[in-house]
């Protein structure tokens, strides 16, 4: 494996272990390690009982089961939450003060960055620099499909990452759903059994790949509504505006990336996402960090899944 470019989980991925109680979070931990995985990302308001005051003695658990396992930190996930209030957003001052927050825990647990949403917001995400520059942290916004670099909000963020100042503090995570191309294998059963038609269906996917428009998907059959509204959502979700050119912006001011993924076949494939051309050009682009598998399933192949993982980007990373 290149030395500059690693292989590291988003433990979310095991989210039907965690969340059924079926792996804790040491369990989990050791299977990640056991599998290949050299570091790991960690959601804070998922995995970490306490938050969002999490205790000295948690960080101390916490940091000796990493030792343990031979994993690194690289990212604490972290949330804009506007839903707290049951009657207003957050503010921008609660904004920043939660941020802040976690970027302190971050920095006690050795984290390498905290990765949030788009939520944030341009405004706080520039008034956040001077706290990543007293703790010596990053702070990074994760590029999420249906999102691309081009639409409006991402615009003002690529730009305030691009300044000067913000070198090695602000950053994007870009999320690699942001290049899927047609749906994969489980979201075409979820289609199904909500009743989309399976003729019909794979007659729309066609026509996807086509790049058509939603009106004309629309008038190219007799589609029930809710075969209408499943048409805008592949559309949506499955047209990517994002292009490999693009990953020339995105890839300087990315210390981080994830690497999503629903179904890889036997072969380690992924019929979804065209990982056989994203991964060498990240590379060529000199990319210097971790992409972390982040598995979405939902399920008990998680495992099966994962381990996939680790050998299509071995096998790609040269």
């Amino acid at each position: 494996m290149a030395k500059d470019m690693k292989i590291g989980c988003t433990i979310y991925s095991f989210s039907y272990f965690y969340d059924l109680r079926l792996m804790d979070l040491e369990e989990i931990l050791k299977k990640t390690h056991e599998m290949g995985y050299e570091g790991i990302e960690i959601v804070a308001a998922q995995m970490t009982p306490e938050y969002p005051n999490i205790s000295d003695e948690w960080i101390a658990m916490f940091k000796g089961l990493l030792d343990k396992y031979q994993l690194h930190l690289v990212s604490w996930s972290a949330y804009v939450d506007m839903g707290i209030h049951k009657d207003r957003d957050l503010t921008d001052e609660e904004i920043i003060e939660h941020t802040t927050r976690d970027m302190i825990i971050a920095k006690k647990l050795g984290a390498d960055l905290v990765r949030t949403q788009h939520a944030i917001g341009p405004h706080n995400f520039r008034a956040m620099l001077p706290v990543c520059k007293k703790l010596d942290m990053k702070l990074c916004v994760e590029m999420h499909a249906p999102h691309h670099p081009r639409v409006p909000v991402w615009q003002e963020l690529l730009k305030i990452m691009a300044e000067p100042e913000s070198e090695g503090y602000l950053g994007v995570v870009p999320d690699f759903s942001i290049f899927q191309e047609e749906p994969h294998p489980q979201m075409i059963d979820n289609y199904i059994r909500g009743g989309f038609r399976e003729d019909k269906l794979q007659k729309v996917i066609g026509l996807n790949r086509q790049k058509k428009t939603v009106e004309e998907i629309k008038a190219s059959d007799d589609y029930t509504e809710y075969e209408q509204t499943v048409i805008w959502d592949i559309v949506d979700h499955y047209q990517p505006q994002t292009f490999l050119e693009d990953l020339k912006t995105l890839i300087p001011l990315s210390p981080y990336i994830h690497g999503k993924f629903h179904y890889l076949d036997e072969n380690c494939h992924n019929p979804s996402i065209p990982y056989e051309e994203i991964i060498p050009e990240v590379q060529r682009l000199g990319f210097k960090g971790y992409i972390a598998s982040e598995y979405e399933g939902w399920d008990d192949a998680c495992i099966v899944q994962l381990e996939r993982y680790v050998k299509l980007l071995n096998s790609l990373i040269k």
